[in-house]
This record gives C-alpha cells, sequence and structure tokens, in this order.
C-alpha cells in the first residue's frame, strides 16, 4: 500500500488551493487532495482554534510530499503559508447509501462497486432490488415506483483510491456519501 500524508497548512484556501494546484499541474505532479474537493472530513472550527486562523487540509502522496512542501516554501511571502501539523497515513474510510428508482443509477453504482480496485475494502454491502407490478408505467416523480434499489456499504484502505470511490460515487444522483475519516499510520 502506498504511503499518505495528511498536511494542515495555515493560510486562505483563496489563495492556497489556486497557488499550489497551478505550481502542482506545472510540475507535472499527481496525487495531491485537497480536503473541499475531494471530501475529507475535518473538524474546521476546531482547527481555527487550534492553529489560530484558517488551515486546509492536503493529502498527498510519499512522492509527492517534497514538491508540495517546496512549493509552500517558493510561495510569495505575501501569502505566508505555513505548515502547522504533519501526518502519516495509514488509511482513509466513509460509508455510501443509495435508494433510486432509476435501474441506470443501480447499474452505475454496482458497477463501481464491482470494480473496486486492490486496496479498498467494501463491507456490509448487499443490495436490495424490488421490482412491483403495481407501479408499472409510473413516472419519476410518482409516488409510486415499479423498481426500487437499496444499497449501503462502508468503504476503506488505500487513501488514495478510496479518495477517488468517494467521487465516483458522489458523482452519482441517489448515492449520499458521508465524509473520508483519515486513519493516521
Amino acid at each position: 500500500m502506498a504511503t499518505y500524508y495528511e498536511l494542515v497548512i495555515k493560510g486562505d484556501d483563496r489563495d492556497l488551493i489556486p497557488y499550489l494546484a497551478g505550481y502542482l499541474t506545472a510540475e507535472g505532479v499527481d496525487g495531491v487532495y485537497f480536503a473541499e474537493e475531494s471530501g475529507l472530513h475535518v473538524h474546521a472550527l476546531r482547527e481555527r482554534i487550534k492553529h489560530h486562523g484558517e488551515v486546509q487540509h492536503v493529502v498527498c502522496t510519499k512522492q509527492s510530499l517534497a514538491i508540495v512542501l517546496e512549493a509552500l516554501e517558493d510561495a510569495a511571502p505575501r501569502y505566508r503559508f505555513e505548515v502547522v501539523e504533519q501526518r502519516a497515513l495509514a488509511s482513509a474510510s466513509f460509508r455510501f447509501k443509495v435508494e433510486t428508482p432509476s435501474r441506470k443509477i443501480a447499474q452505475e453504482v454496482k458497477d463501481i462497486v464491482a470494480k473496486c480496485r486492490r486496496g479498498v475494502e467494501v463491507e456490509g454491502y448487499s443490495p436490495s432490488e424490488t421490482v412491483s407490478a403495481e407501479g408499472a408505467g409510473a413516472e419519476i416523480y410518482s409516488p409510486m415506483h415499479d423498481y426500487k434499489f437499496e444499497a449501503s456499504a462502508a468503504v476503506s484502505g488505500d487513501v488514495a483510491r478510496v479518495i477517488e470511490m468517494r467521487k465516483a460515487l458522489g458523482a452519482i444522483d441517489f448515492v449520499d456519501c458521508e465524509e473520508i475519516d483519515l486513519h493516521a499510520a
């Protein structure tokens, strides 16, 4: 399993995220995730009080850590970025649930779960499909549908793969994904 790090960086997100994203793109660096874009669970108010100001959480691979730190050092002095915490990560996890009358959406969820990559574990996944003749011909906004798909599960494992799976599931209507919890090494 790859090694990941979580950095807590003091600085305004209106400056930090575009600056760091641009720097990393110019350097051709992958494997860096911003909390807001990736659905990471952070205690924003607690973090602001603890660090006396606005902080951003960034997750990066071991390979990209040096470049991220270099980018922060190379930033113009007016930005005043400061790494206030750094910790190694062992894994990540989140829960999701879905309830939909759409066969297409049900198939999308099934496909994502079926293509779950090595290093990611899906626990408690037991999809339920109900077909009812009474709801035949009903439309999407009807009180009764001829088809209903329900499922829920816990996803855990490799940090980057869990983040990618959450992004894929979170982009589907009717799928409710909780925020990702990061687990220290």
